[in-house]
């Protein structure tokens, strides 16, 4: 019952703000600087944005990595919210269990960094993980979530000392956060993605006996879906910073209470769940400081992005690359697909350290030869081999 009230207080709120900014509201919108990106200049690393300055008149800096030709708000995240937390105050209060308030009150920091960046624009993405950073040290400090074990023998004697353990899960936590922010690229991409890995830890969960856990994961992945169904494919309504945050914040701390409650769970079942946000955000590091530029400058150069501009028209028709929401949408599943492909062996070896080990490393080699392969233009030859 829960579940479903979550589910019907996302989607009709959602309904609701979306009447109000059809009616002329303008807080917290989006515009569409970057939406005319050029799908031949990837690879011109001069070339970051929207040539001809966008469709919605911005005079201001283009930022490379949005494709939407219309004004959409940035405030669905919030719905997400609104319905979670309603739930679970609903539970907490008549359950008389504080943990789910607690839940709530521990995400909150990062849920109003980023929204304040929503409707400002003017948070900066230090201040955003610094959000994250005070979510996560709350979660330590009332909820005691910190990782002890790894499945590594000398990490986890280093872990056996709790000041360590407690530093590590607050970078970790922070960085799960933020890397689900990261993917927040197309309609629907982290909104799916989010909702993939929720279920899949809310039925490892319910397989452990952990109730707590199971709940508060398909409490939030049906507050999602309510939101999911407005953003898909048509882009009505966009999850924001705040909405990505919280998402990737709560899915870290149940990752972490997860495994630190319940000695069956490999620690490498929720990281292979999340692999594909937390890689990409490391990768995109990485090709940054390649490229010499900050590891917090944004760019057009994401692997949904690569699949936008390259491999969506060839394998969809020439005629898709003019239509920008066509192409908007047809990206998303894709990225379903290869969290799915993480997804399905963390869910059948859950409890096998060594073999959700091997999974990591074969995600990681299939993600860096497909970026590259689309990037060299060599993906759809392979691809025709095949066919």
């Amino acid at each position: 019952m829960q579940i479903i009230l979550s589910f019907f207080i996302s989607f009709f709120v959602i309904g609701g703000i979306l009447l109000y900014f059809a009616k002329g509201g303008k807080i917290g919108l989006d515009d569409c600087k970057g939406a005319n990106f050029n799908p031949g200049s990837l690879g011109n690393e001069e070339n970051h944005g929207n040539e001809e300055g966008g469709k919605c008149g911005s005079k201001s800096k283009p930022e490379p990595q949005k494709f939407h030709i219309k004004s959409v708000s940035r405030l669905g995240g919030r719905r997400n919210i609104f319905g979670f937390f309603i739930v679970l105050i609903i539970i907490g209060i008549h359950r008389k269990e504080t943990d789910y308030i607690y839940l709530l009150l521990t995400a909150l920091p990062v849920f109003v960094m980023g929204f304040t960046e929503d409707l400002t624009r003017m948070i900066s993405p230090k201040f955003r993980l610094l959000g994250a950073l005070v979510s996560a040290i709350l979660a330590v400090y009332f909820l005691n979530a910190y990782l002890v074990r790894i499945d590594i023998g000398f990490i986890d004697g280093l872990l056996s000392v709790k000041a360590v353990a407690v530093i590590f899960t607050i970078f970790a936590v922070t960085g799960v956060a933020n890397s689900f922010n990261i993917i927040d690229g197309f309609n629907g991409l982290s909104s799916a993605v989010s909702i993939i890995i929720l279920l899949s830890l809310g039925y490892i969960s319910f397989k452990v006996g952990d109730i707590f856990l199971m709940k508060a994961c398909l409490i939030l992945a049906f507050a999602i879906f309510g939101f999911f169904i407005w953003n898909y494919p048509f882009g009505k309504i966009f999850l924001g910073d705040g909405g990505a945050y919280f998402i990737g914040f709560t899915i870290a701390l149940v990752s972490v209470l997860l495994v630190d409650g319940n000695k069956a769970v490999s620690p490498w079942f929720p990281f292979l769940l999340c692999i594909y946000p937390i890689f990409e955000t490391l990768f995109s590091m990485y090709r940054r400081r390649a490229r010499k530029s900050s590891p917090m400058d944004a760019d057009a150069f994401h692997l949904h992005t690569l699949i936008y501009k390259r491999l969506v028209p060839h394998i969809l028709g020439t005629d898709i690359k003019n239509n920008q929401l066509a192409r908007n949408s047809a990206t998303s599943p894709f990225l379903w697909m290869l969290t799915s492909f993480s997804a399905v062996p963390a869910l059948l070896f859950w409890n096998n350290t060594p073999v959700l080990i091997v999974f990591a490393f074969i995600f990681i080699i299939v993600y860096v030869w497909l970026y590259k392969s689309i990037v060299n233009f060599k993906l759809w030859k392979f691809i025709k081999k095949r066919i």
